[in-house]
């Protein structure tokens, strides 16, 4: 008898903290599996909170080795794709593997050297360089390895309230990820920080008396992994990064009636 009611307590004492959890992920489904709560109180209980459900192939696998049922596993891969957490956008993963948005940073300027290319009769490149404020950027990033996820949403209509680091600006278009469906249409590039200036820059165009180009230059594009992890998420690991001042540009087209004079700025330590 004394069993069974420390059994029910535990239970009960279980339920609670899951019932507290602000919202309800993978793991929280295999705990509520190990309680041998029945489906239907693991379907009510997906449906009447928040998720943050991974629907990877490797995730997928970890429920149905506890024991999920299929029904369930179906619903979490539903839910996935409209987590409540999962906005687009970039984020960086923390070293407690939390998401965390980068918001994006707009340039503050621009500079060239088109007078110096004057005096030289064009021979030589006159350089567009876009401008950031501060030499650091706010979003730091001390993983040994670090990565990323991207989230686009092509269908949806949805309006992000973000603020910018240069201010409160609510109400912007997170058109990029409406736009691209892929984070091959964006490129990372390491920031020249100008400490006397207090700035950071990138050149973004260059001309001479043969013609102009607009863009990061190829050269200068750092390579990075891409891993899918459902349509619309992707996972983004670069290859090999120094300390320094890094940022996510995008390189596709841009809708009617937007700019591009924002970058996805981050510094990693």
């Amino acid at each position: 008898m004394k069993k069974s009611i420390i059994l029910l307590g535990v239970l009960l004492l279980s339920f609670s903290n899951i019932s507290a959890q602000e919202t309800i992920t993978n793991e929280s489904v295999i705990q509520m599996q190990k309680l041998d709560f029945d489906d239907y109180m693991i379907i009510d209980k997906i449906n009447s909170s928040d998720v943050k459900f991974d629907a990877s192939i490797g995730e997928l696998s970890k429920l149905k080795d506890a024991g999920v049922s299929s029904e369930v596993i179906s619903l979490i891969m539903q839910k996935s794709k409209h987590n409540t957490k999962s906005k687009t956008g970039i984020y960086y993963i923390t070293d407690n593997d939390d998401k965390k948005l980068i918001q994006p940073s707009v340039f503050s300027g621009s500079n060239s050297n088109a007078a110096a290319q004057k005096l030289v009769s064009g021979l030589i490149n006159s350089k567009k360089k876009a401008q950031l404020p501060k030499t650091k950027s706010n979003n730091v990033i001390k993983a040994q390895n670090p990565e990323f996820l991207f989230v686009f949403d092509p269908s949806s209509g949805e309006v992000d309230n973000m603020q910018t680091n240069q201010g409160n600006q609510a109400g912007i278009l997170n058109w990029w990820f409406r736009t691209a469906t892929s984070p091959n249409e964006f490129v990372l590039v390491k920031l020249t920080v100008k400490e006397r200036k207090n700035l950071r820059e990138v050149v973004t165009g260059k001309s001479n008396w043969l013609g102009n180009s607009n863009g990061i230059d190829p050269k200068y594009a750092l390579p990075f992994k891409i891993e899918v992890i459902e349509g619309n998420k992707f996972r983004v690991i670069p290859e090999s990064l120094e300390p320094g001042e890094y940022c996510f540009i995008y390189q596709g087209q841009v809708p009617q009636g937007r700019d591009n004079q924002s970058v996805f700025d981050f510094s990693y330590q």
